[in-house]
């Protein structure tokens, strides 16, 4: 394979999909090859149906290299939020004379913290930034050539399930791929669809999937904090089928029609075509309500992480929503917002044609492998 090229997997909660791409002209990404396989996904952090999991990964790649026809030597692989956690530790060091700070001195941080095990069952996959203080100046980003007495580093530690990657690690053993490297999803996410300046201060990255939703706290290169839960868009579509009496896919055809935003009369109706070749005719009104309960649940889940997990509860904190369990929904942003009570903005993808907040997850993990 050439070397410009990566291989990204992306573990979703109810498809897995490969991305293999290189960098293009103006930071753009040249996609060479894309597959994606329906699975029986994870739930609470754990998968569903484990003993059909290496099956879904071979299906996977036998698409992928149907249209690649290299072999592929490493993989990157994005650990999602429910099978990782965020910890944050300080390191200080001090110096007898007034010295200039240098790559070495960073490194020498960086290896203090991750010699440390911050739990038993989970491995450090990054370690990031927050931010340096020098002496008493705080909030420091690049430290590199000041001088000062001592250096403190604020670190944000990305931790993974042992057994996950160990479950993965097995995969790919069986497919000969020779190198796997683990990223954090939801910080590939953040750092992709957040500009630079946007990062200076917390943002907040909800992705919202199939059976999972993500709150993810970015700052800078780093994440402050994250969470996860088990709901997100399959449980809208559980819903209309119970509330509608109809099955899985016709309620899937039946999301696709919705728009929130409509008011109707009590004689309005969606329309869905059934496989008997009948028009079911559904009241607008009455699916737009079991619609909306279910966002309104996702966003007070949502609500109760930003109030758990963020350092202080500041109600102009950016919101980004990512993810297609919400945003394929027309409407479903505008009323997540709504029952959030703040803005919420969609996280787009930095790149032209591509810019749907549905691709920020297998995108962000793209441009961090190309950034490794």
């Amino acid at each position: 394979m050439a070397e410009n090229c990566v291989t990204v997997i992306e573990i979703g909660s109810s498809k897995l999909s490969c991305m293999i791409a290189e960098r293009g002209v103006n930071n753009t990404f040249n996609v060479k090859a894309k597959a994606s396989v329906d699975y029986a996904g994870f739930l609470e952090g754990d998968f569903i149906e484990k003993a059909y999991l290496d099956d879904a990964v071979m299906t996977l790649f036998s698409q992928i290299t149907s249209i690649y026809k290299k072999k592929i030597k490493k993989v990157y692989v994005g650990v999602p939020a429910e099978f990782s956690k965020v910890v944050t530790s300080t390191c200080q060091l001090n110096f007898k004379n007034r010295h200039t700070i240098s790559q070495k001195d960073i490194d020498t941080i960086f290896a203090k913290v991750s010699e440390q095990r911050y739990a038993e069952d989970m491995d450090i996959i990054s370690v990031n930034t927050i931010s340096y203080a020098l002496d008493e100046t705080k909030n420091i980003q690049n430290p590199l050539k000041q001088k000062c007495y001592f250096i403190s580093c604020e670190l944000s530690l990305v931790l993974a399930q042992s057994s996950f990657i160990k479950l993965f690690n097995k995969i790919w053993s069986k497919l000969g791929i020779e190198q796997v490297e683990y990223l954090s999803e939801p910080l590939a996410e953040g750092i992709f669809i957040l500009e630079e300046e946007e990062r200076e201060r917390n943002c907040i990255v909800i992705d919202v999937g199939a059976r999972s939703t993500s709150v993810a706290f970015i700052k800078g290169n780093a994440m402050t904090n994250l969470t996860s839960f088990s709901m997100g868009g399959s449980y809208i579509t559980s819903d209309l089928t119970e509330a509608c009496g109809i099955g899985y896919p016709e309620a899937r055809n039946l999301k696709k029609q919705i728009v929130l935003s409509l008011k109707g009369d009590k004689d309005d109706t969606y329309e869905l075509p059934t496989l008997g070749g009948k028009i079911l005719k559904l009241p607008l009104n009455f699916v737009n309500e079991a619609v909306c309960y279910r966002i309104g649940l996702i966003a007070s889940t949502v609500n109760e992480c930003i109030r758990v997990f963020a350092k202080e509860y500041v109600p102009y904190y950016p919101i980004y929503l990512c993810g297609a369990g919400l945003t394929k929904i027309k409407g479903g942003k505008d009323y997540l917002a709504k029952c959030l009570n703040r803005n919420v903005s969609y996280g787009r993808p930095p790149i032209p044609g591509m810019d749907k907040p549905e691709l920020a997850s297998i995108l962000g993990l793209v441009n961090s492998a190309l950034r490794n």
